[in-house]
């Protein structure tokens, strides 16, 4: 890939370096002493943030691609930067294993990308964070320096927890090129079920009532109509949402729970997959039912990165999410806009996606309106794509600026006083 393939909102890098070991890379920090270096794994997450306030050169991760160290018997896996999401869950699977963490884009995204961006990850509600599998990393800093924090063992508790701190740092804080993370065991069985709920099941009654039983979802995902008909390819009634469960277990359990979704819900309102299967049967690894049941799910975790005129996540809480799905709706039609609503309704994340409708879209009021709702309910909120004339207004990448952004900053000038790494792109343009 040339310079240009590296361009960030048209800035263009001067220079494009691909190094194959960690020493190559100190070296390439030690040569460009003073330049501003942006870290460059699969590119997937590139599009959020802020414009460089200077870019220099552009450090790709692609050659770092070794499995350092794998042993199926201690459940953790050492993985160079530029290994592949995908790459690594092949590897880890082999042995009955896998990393607990279903982001978008899993063939593109790195492990230092999925690292540095922290994306959010389908199954989060059952089994955590990708920070909460992070258990090491090695960084090159600004003084070229190779440090190592946490390791390979799961408890490690000398010195300053830097896996949480470059966890979500964007590459402000230095080139990640390599983390260990802990394995889990693959799931026995899956199941994926979808609700259908119309004007007189509100939405918030229903998550109650599943949140509040035995069941052990691994996902509970709402989708408003459009993303609904985005997502599924039908029609779905204007009255609608759709509410995606997932089970993931052994047979048993998931068989268990199964029944005991349908019977909780009434029966009757399992709906089809999109392959034409039912989506509530139980699906062991390889069978057809988990063939259709994976469909819906890669649908739901690749949601984030479709391409879209605008786009927004927002973590509110939980309970909040039904209403706040459809106050997003209302607040879009009402300036000309349509809103393809996907939430994760037992860790409060939610996804937005606008496009015009025709000619009636009116981007400024739009974004005064939806900013001043979101804002209102107290949580917090990232425009991941915008339109030109969002940029041209300089609207905030993430709001609202929190009270811990002031050590954001005490650390950003202790670990790169010169602004070497990622300037200006993270949060308050760190």
């Amino acid at each position: 890939m040339s310079e240009t393939g590296y361009a960030l909102f048209g800035a263009k890098p001067s220079a494009m370096v691909r190094p194959e070991t960690f020493a190559e890379v100190q070296e390439c920090v030690r040569a460009n002493a003073g330049a501003a270096i942006v870290p460059w794994g699969g590119g997937t997450r590139q599009h959020i943030g802020y414009e460089p306030e200077r870019y220099d050169l552009a450090l790709s991760t692609s050659r770092l691609t070794r499995i350092v160290e794998y042993e199926p018997g201690d459940m953790v896996v050492v993985a160079e930067a530029g290994v592949t999401i995908a790459g690594l869950q092949k590897t880890l699977a082999e042995h009955g294993q896998f990393l607990p963490v279903d982001i978008a884009e899993p063939d593109k995204q790195t492990v230092g990308g999925m690292v540095a961006t922290r994306p959010d990850s389908l199954r989060r509600f059952a089994f955590g964070s990708v920070r909460d599998s992070l258990i090491g990393v090695k960084v090159v800093n600004a003084k070229a320096e190779l440090i190592q924090g946490g390791g390979k063992v799961v408890k490690n508790v000398s010195g300053y927890d830097l896996p949480k701190l470059y966890c979500g740092s964007y590459g402000t804080l230095g080139c990640i090129v390599e983390a260990a993370f802990k394995v889990q065991p693959i799931p026995e069985a899956t199941a994926t079920a979808m609700l259908a709920l119309t004007a007189d099941h509100n939405s918030e009654d229903i998550l109650d009532l599943l949140l509040g039983s035995d069941l052990c979802p691994s996902f509970l995902y709402l989708l408003n109509p459009q993303a609904a008909t985005d997502l599924l390819g039908a029609p779905v009634d204007v009255a609608s949402q759709i509410l995606i469960v997932g089970l993931d277990g052994p047979a048993a359990a998931v068989e268990w729970q199964s029944k005991a979704l349908t019977s909780l819900t009434g029966g009757g309102c399992l709906g089809e997959s999109q392959s034409g299967g039912q989506s509530g049967a139980i699906a062991t690894p390889g069978s057809e039912a988990d063939k259709q049941s994976q469909a819906i799910r890669t649908l739901l975790r690749d949601f984030p990165h479709r391409p879209a005129s605008a786009a927004a996540s927002f973590h509110i809480m939980s309970s909040q999410i039904g209403a706040f799905s459809r106050m997003v709706e209302w607040t879009a039609r009402r300036a000309g806009f349509t809103a393809s609503v996907v939430a994760d309704a037992a860790v409060g994340m939610m996804w937005a996606q606008f496009e015009p409708r025709g000619e009636m879209g009116n981007w400024s009021a739009f974004w005064k309106d939806l900013s001043d709702k979101a804002l209102r309910c107290g949580g917090s909120f990232i425009v991941e794509r915008m339109p030109a004339e969002w940029r041209a207004a300089d609207v905030p990448v993430w709001s609202p600026i929190l009270p811990d952004f002031a050590l954001m900053l005490r650390v950003k000038d202790q670990l790169d006083p010169n602004r070497m790494w990622n300037p200006g792109r993270f949060v308050g343009r760190l």
